[in-house]
């Protein structure tokens, strides 16, 4: 442990990446750049062990413990000198003010814990600062935590989660845009070209409905959670299988059905509209294999017109292309760049964050298999994750909102199901009209699964309230 923390400590000061610096500036009270993971666990958690394996935890992921410091003029990671503390309580947890969803990286470490513990069964809420880390790596730090806590709790003849190795000085490397010696073909030409394409077109907004009264802000839950059982699961694969597409671009064609379906029901011309849906992508390649938590990550950003979205299988087949184009032509290393030209003058990113400019209708993130991105290897019991004396029985959680940008969506598969958080924003939307915009979604996806026939955009698919 000794030789580790010396090695962390060698880091720091650690200069920001570019996308750290985007998520530093974007942060916010009104509209922190936090995120939330919320695990369920059957079996009675001991606290003295749980407490135990979060503090190793910690340790393994120096991101998740360091604050920010300012030096001519420009952000570094340092160690922080507060210990993250398992917030415990022998109940189930209360919701957080809004006003407490901010997290000041001056003073406090990126990472926050709370338990509520019951003897048959315990949530866990983690709450991340987003320019530490991303969602992959967030579950990469609870992997570890659940791994630590497995290995205390077994029984001695019983297997036990296997902890994977980590390696501090992959931190240095979290910023790199693409592989060694692949840098895409005609880079400025295909920068320039991107650039027009998402700069000059300005996507409209989620339409609100009405006006959400400040005491109807508070007290709300995290994120909306809907799921596909493993039937209607295997329907939509099997969908994408035949239609020659990912489950992720079948995601995307429903995320644009259901932004075309509210705006239209609100009465909106929408056919002139501009939609556009921001896709997190991980930029990880082997080298990051051991790396602790961080951001290695950039974004596929998806364009469409009103008028557009009605062709459902034009629709489909443009996603697809693009994903493909974007990933395959290691484009998501442009996005990077250009984040990193706009970090060459100090306090621009900042400026740009608090203009009146939007960039996306919305975020759609899939982070996959959940057992895979946790890293570690686990017992599984009817498909969940064995830990020690406690069974992983769910995981969820949803990306940060900004302004202007109302919904976040974040989809992932355990246990045979996929699981659907929506972060529907508090002051934008009643506690009816998320529950709407979450059905509307769900339903969208259903109608792809159910038929081989070519996608539709019924508008049916909007449950009225």
């Amino acid at each position: 442990m000794n030789a580790s923390i010396k090695t962390e400590s060698a880091l720091f000061p650690l200069p920001f990446t570019a996308f750290e610096q985007l998520m530093l500036a974007d942060d916010s009270r009104l509209y922190p750049m936090t995120f939330f993971i919320q695990i369920g666990l059957t079996g009675d958690l001991r606290r003295e062990e749980f407490e135990a394996a979060c503090s190793a935890a910690v340790q393994r992921h120096p991101l998740l413990m360091a604050n920010v410091r300012w030096k001519y003029l420009r952000p570094y990671w340092v160690r922080t000198t507060r210990e993250t503390v398992v917030q415990w309580h022998d109940a189930s947890l209360p919701e957080p003010s809004l006003e407490q969803r901010y997290i000041d990286l001056r003073i406090q470490p990126a990472l926050r814990v709370s338990v509520g513990h019951m003897p048959a069964k315990s949530t866990i809420l983690f709450q991340f600062h987003h320019a530490a880390t991303d969602g992959i790596g967030a579950m990469q730090f609870i992997g570890d935590l659940l791994s630590l806590y497995g290995d205390a709790t077994a029984e001695p003849d019983e297997e036990r989660p296997q902890l994977v190795p980590i390696e501090p000085n992959c931190l240095l490397r979290r910023g790199e845009r693409w592989e060694s010696g692949r840098q895409p073909p005609k880079l400025l030409r295909r920068w320039a070209y991107r650039a027009v394409e998402v700069l000059g077109v300005h996507p409209c907004r989620i339409v609100q409905r009405s006006n959400v009264p400040e005491d109807q802000q508070q007290g709300r839950p995290f994120f909306l959670t809907r799921f596909l059982e493993r039937a209607e699961l295997k329907a939509l694969n099997q969908t994408a299988a035949d239609r020659g597409v990912t489950s992720n671009e079948l995601l995307a064609l429903a995320m644009f059905q259901t932004l075309h379906t509210w705006n239209q029901h609100a009465g909106r011309d929408v056919s002139r509209d501009v939609f556009r849906i921001v896709i997190p992508a991980s930029v990880r390649t082997p080298v990051h294999d051991d790396c602790p938590a961080a951001n290695i990550v950039s974004y596929i950003l998806l364009t469409r017109r009103g008028d557009q979205i009605q062709k459902s299988q034009s629709l489909l087949n443009f996603i697809a292309a693009e994903s493909r184009q974007v990933l395959n032509g290691r484009e998501t290393g442009i996005v990077l760049l250009t984040m990193e030209a706009a970090c060459l003058i100090p306090g621009l990113i900042r400026v740009l964050t608090r203009l009146t400019v939007r960039l996306a209708t919305t975020v759609l993130a899939n982070v996959g298999e959940v057992k895979r991105q946790l890293r570690n290897h686990f017992p599984l019991r009817r498909g969940k994750c064995v830990v020690g004396n406690v069974e992983l029985d769910y995981l969820l959680g949803a990306a940060p909102v900004r302004r202007g940008t109302h919904v976040a969506t974040s989809v992932g598969k355990y246990a045979g199901r996929l699981i659907i958080n929506l972060n529907c924003d508090p002051r934008y939307f009643t506690v009816d009209e998320a529950e709407t915009f979450a059905e509307c979604f769900v339903n969208h996806l259903k109608q792809l699964s159910e038929s081989s026939e070519e996608p539709s955009n019924d508008d049916s698919a909007l449950v009225r309230t």
